[in-house]
């Protein structure tokens, strides 16, 4: 090492030259002629209430803006505008070489803004500041929501509803203060209230729309008289009490016979046509299209019987004989009228000719000829009629009846023994009054059914059903059981009695009752030799509750978390219609994946709610959730169960502040903030402790070391920024669970003045090989001269400027000789350093006058071996000077002070 001693001082006082020595020592203020002072309220937005904040901070800048540390204690005179609304000490006191100074921002009772100034010597500095939310007034460009979780109603029922204000692209708004919202209604349907209050800091309100007795289409609307606002939503009520009668008579073909009996089933239905139970008894009338036989017959049963449907039941049904011998007809009227409940009519049809038995035709009571029909061989089965609604807990009828089936492809052409066979005349349209030919015959395949009388089987349409009647009675019970009558799902309706089919009769009729459960059920009927027939209907009870329905307040689609996970929901229980149900028993729901079980209590169509889950927090990322309800406890329905996916709307954002969005490279001790607030900037009080998550998007300019809690009972929290001397521009973000994240633009740069080069004396083109002399020039950002400046050279191989470290003197110049080796031109760099100023950099181009030559070993004249030991030694000295470069500035010093030692 000692026989480095001499190269590494000669290197060492090379680049003692060449190094910037300075450092970021405080400043004498009252030496510098331009600084400035910088007050920061950090928040600027503070939570109400009396409290200490310390949110102040006072910095001294440099006429660049940048912060500065002053060599000795600086006093600052501090005032507030309002005191009432934030107060501030008298005065703050900057330490000597400290970065900042910070002091506290008293808030008390009063909402509002006010100012606070910061002076020292004569120069003034000022913030304004928000205590609280003075702002009583709403934007012009707002939207009004009513929201209602369906619009069917039930009579005598409730539901929710609920009012809300968002910006025109949906952003919801957080009341200032205390909204009242108006309420319009007819008198079908009335809210709890007359006015709603969308109180100070929440979202929405909520009330209750109750239905009474009557039934119809209704309103309801919001106004906001301030701003003009308003919002209409219509509402159906409806009610499953009956009011309307239906009639149904089964079955539809009968023949035109004496003591012919039919099932007349008149039945109520509500205002939606759905079949119901009636309260009270409801007396009834039959009347007929046909006076005689059927019309009188009629009114003597009503004045001798006086039917009624009785209280609790869902029908009545009438089953008496009519002598039908001289009525073939079609669409016999039978109808049924109620005071209050109008009037009900169907049809039924007869049939010219009797069958007993099946393939045994017999004339009919008219006379009417078989024209040999008897020989021919149909198809049998059982026909199933009945309604295709019935409610639950209610009896019920149906009619089964031995039927043949109609082929219409044996009603002409040639039998098989030769014989024709030839449609039923009375079947047929002629084309002329005479009655004509077989060829103007129109077939009856080509003759609207409807139209048709009824003569015989030849008459139906293909594959219609034509009445049998049995030769013998036949019995759905006893030892010999002919006919079975089974239901598809008993708990739904169960066989009651089978009934029976007396001789001479195609029908009988089977009595069900329906149990609780409700949905579809086949009733099937068989009747040994004949065939087996079905029948589907529907057991509805339209009280059922078929629904629970998750309804936020804020919309249909969206729920909105406070920033501890926190949102507010609805259960609302519907029926089949999609109306309130009003609930028999307290029933009990859990909601996942939040785990939290509530109540629709009995009497109740609704229950409100507030939930939260640490597994339910939303991310920032996140936008959508699912939640999903099911029942629970004994019997529990698990057709209730559902789901539905909301989009997440945050109630709040982390904002990040700092101080200074420009900072000093060299101060170690920086301060950054984040604050909960809502989505219009108001300061939020978490009821739990907020931990964020805070980035630097550049670290080798600032570097995060740890992110920033927020305490419950404030807004704001305080993150350390560390520099790396490097300076440059970052992107400070903050983020935290069920929040908005914010980010903001931090800029690190040096207090020191830049040092700027110059060049004198310089031509703009030089020759190759010969010395040319300049001037260099170093001065500060004001033009003036810097006097012991050191300017570093740096070249290429093409040139060489002597010498290649050298200081500025009192006029702040230097003077320096260029040769050039090779043209057409060459560049050098040069760096300025001095104590107290920022490094100055410029490179700088000449152009050279240089001819065309050849250089190799030829031209010189020197042997080949001679050059090799040249570049060898070039290259040599290149990897000595690299390796002592690498050195650092502290070792080479080091090293000077031995050497001087």
């Amino acid at each position: 090492m000692k026989t480095k001693k001499p190269t590494m001082f000669f290197l060492a006082l090379i680049l003692l030259f060449g190094m910037n020595i300075h450092s970021a020592s405080a400043q004498n203020l009252e030496a510098l002629s331009d600084y400035s002072i910088k007050l920061a309220i950090s928040p600027d937005h503070l939570e109400s209430g009396v409290a200490e904040h310390p949110v102040g901070y006072l910095y001294v800048l440099s006429k660049h803006g940048v912060p500065i540390t002053s060599s000795y204690d600086v006093p600052v005179s501090l005032n507030s505008d309002d005191p009432t609304i934030a107060s501030v000490p008298k005065k703050a006191i900057l330490k000597a070489n400290e970065e900042y100074v910070t002091f506290p921002v008293i808030t008390g009772e009063t909402s509002g803004k006010t100012t606070i100034t910061a002076s020292l010597n004569g120069k003034t500095t000022f913030q304004k500041i928000q205590v609280g939310t003075d702002e009583s007034y709403l934007p012009d460009d707002l939207v009004l929501e009513l929201n209602l979780p369906t619009s069917e109603m039930h009579v005598n029922s409730e539901m929710p509803f609920s009012v809300y204000l968002t910006t025109p692209d949906g952003v919801l708004v957080r009341a200032p203060d205390d909204i009242d919202i108006l309420l319009d209604h007819e008198s079908l349907a009335t809210p709890n209230s007359e006015t709603l209050k969308i109180k100070k800091g929440d979202y929405y309100a909520w009330g209750v729309l109750s239905t009474h007795e009557k039934i119809g289409n209704t309103f309801l609307r919001a106004i906001h008289e301030e701003t003009g606002l308003d919002v209409a939503k219509s509402v159906k009520i409806s009610s499953t009490l009956p009011t309307a009668i239906k009639i149904s008579v089964f079955p539809k073909l009968i023949p035109a016979e004496i003591d012919r009996k039919l099932n007349i089933f008149v039945t109520v239905v509500d205002s939606e046509g759905n079949p119901t139970k009636t309260p009270d008894n409801i007396p009834l009338e039959f009347f007929s299209s046909e006076q005689y036989p059927i019309g009188e017959k009629l009114k003597d049963f009503g004045i001798s019987e006086k039917p009624v449907i009785k209280k609790g039941q869902f029908g009545y049904l009438l089953q008496e004989k009519f002598s039908l011998q001289n009525l073939l007809e079609n669409d016999i009227l039978i109808g049924v009228t109620s005071p209050g409940y109008g009037t009900a009519t169907d049809t039924f049809r007869t049939v010219g000719t009797s069958i007993e038995g099946i393939n045994n035709i017999k004339r009919s009571m008219n006379q009417v000829f078989d024209y040999g029909f008897d020989i021919k061989n149909y198809d049998h089965t059982v026909g199933v009629y009945g309604l295709e609604n019935i409610p639950s807990n209610s009896s019920a009828f149906f009619t089964y009846q031995l039927s043949i089936i109609e082929d219409d492809e044996d009603d002409d052409g040639i039998r098989p023994d030769g014989t024709p066979i030839t449609i039923h005349p009375e079947c047929a349209e002629q084309n002329d009054e005479s009655g004509g030919s077989d060829d103007d015959v129109e077939h009856n395949s080509n003759l609207d059914f409807e139209e048709r009388i009824l003569f015989s089987v030849d008459c139906m349409d293909d594959e219609g059903l034509y009445p049998v009647q049995a030769a013998e009675n036949q019995y759905s019970d006893g030892y010999v059981q002919q006919i079975t009558v089974i239901s598809s799902d008993d708990d739904l309706a169960k066989i009651e009695d089978g009934g029976k089919i007396t001789s001479s009769y195609s029908f009988g009729t089977t009595e069900i009752s329906t149990g609780q459960k409700t949905g579809p059920v086949t009733i099937s009927a068989s009747v040994n030799g004949v065939g087996t027939g079905s029948f589907t209907t529907n057991v509805v009870n339209t009280l059922e509750q078929k629904e629970v329905r998750i309804f936020s307040p804020i919309g249909e689609d969206s729920i909105i978390f406070d920033r501890d996970g926190f949102f507010d929901v609805f259960l609302i229980a519907l029926d089949g219609k999609e109306r309130p149900k009003v609930m028999k028993e307290t029933e009990k729901y859990l909601i996942t994946p939040t785990n939290g079980l509530v109540e629709i209590e009995k009497g109740t169509t609704f229950t409100f709610t507030k939930l939260r889950s640490d597994t339910f927090d939303v991310a920032v990322e996140e936008t959508r959730v699912t939640l999903t309800v099911e029942p629970i406890g004994e019997k529990t329905n698990f057709d209730l169960e559902g789901s539905k996916t909301f989009v997440t709307q945050p109630s709040s954002k982390i904002q990040v502040f700092l101080p200074l969005s420009k900072i000093n490279s060299e101060h170690t001790h920086n301060l950054g903030m984040v604050q909960l607030v809502d989505l219009q900037g108001n300061p939020v009080i978490p009821k739990l402790p907020v931990k964020s998550k805070i980035t630097s998007s550049v670290d080798a300019v600032v570097q995060i070391i740890d992110d920033a809690i927020i305490p419950t009972g404030t807004s704001y929290a305080t993150f350390p920024i560390k520099t790396t001397g490097s300076v440059g521009n970052s992107i400070i973000s903050a983020s935290a669970k069920g929040v908005n994240g914010t980010s903001t633009l931090i800029t690190t740069a040096s207090s020191q003045t830049q040092l700027q080069i110059f060049t004198g004396g310089l031509a703009s083109e030089i020759k190759v090989d010969e010395p040319t002399e300049f001037r260099l020039f170093v001065d500060d950002e004001n033009a003036g001269s810097v006097p012991g400046a050191s300017l570093k050279i740096i070249t290429g191989d093409d040139a060489i400027i002597t010498p290649e470290v050298v200081r500025t003197s009192s006029d702040g110049s230097a003077i320096v000789s260029l040769t050039a080796f090779e043209g057409p031109n060459i560049s050098f760099e040069i760096i300025a350093t001095a104590e107290g100023y920022a490094e100055g950099k410029d490179s700088f181009t000449v152009n050279v006058d240089a001819p065309e030559r050849v250089f190799d070993s030829i031209d010189l004249e020197l042997p080949e071996w001679i050059i090799y030991i040249v570049i060898g030694g070039i290259l040599m000295v290149g990897v000595i000077v690299f390796l002592f470069l690498r050195k650092s500035k502290t070792d080479l010093e080091e090293e000077w002070e031995e050497e001087e030692l």
